[in-house]
């Protein structure tokens, strides 16, 4: 596992939080893909990161995901 402790890596989940809490509320399924499936796959992806840089790099994707969607647009 990664050092989580890095500056690189972000210490919060908020899509795959988002989407957990969605899921539990029962407002989605597993199956329901979109762009905060999207996002929160990408920052499961850095939690599993083998190191910092590409954990980085997941969440920074995962953000653009975000970002898009807020203005509308597929990231």
């Amino acid at each position: 596992m990664q050092n989580l402790r890095s500056p690189l890596v972000p210490r919060n989940t908020p899509a795959l939080d988002a989407w957990r809490r969605e899921l539990q509320a029962g407002q989605r399924t597993r199956c329901s893909f979109d762009w905060l499936w999207r996002a929160a796959c990408e920052e499961m992806n850095a939690l599993e990161a083998p190191t910092p840089a590409l954990a980085a790099s997941y969440f920074r994707h995962a953000r653009r995901i975000v970002r898009a969607a807020k203005k509308g647009r597929a990231a």
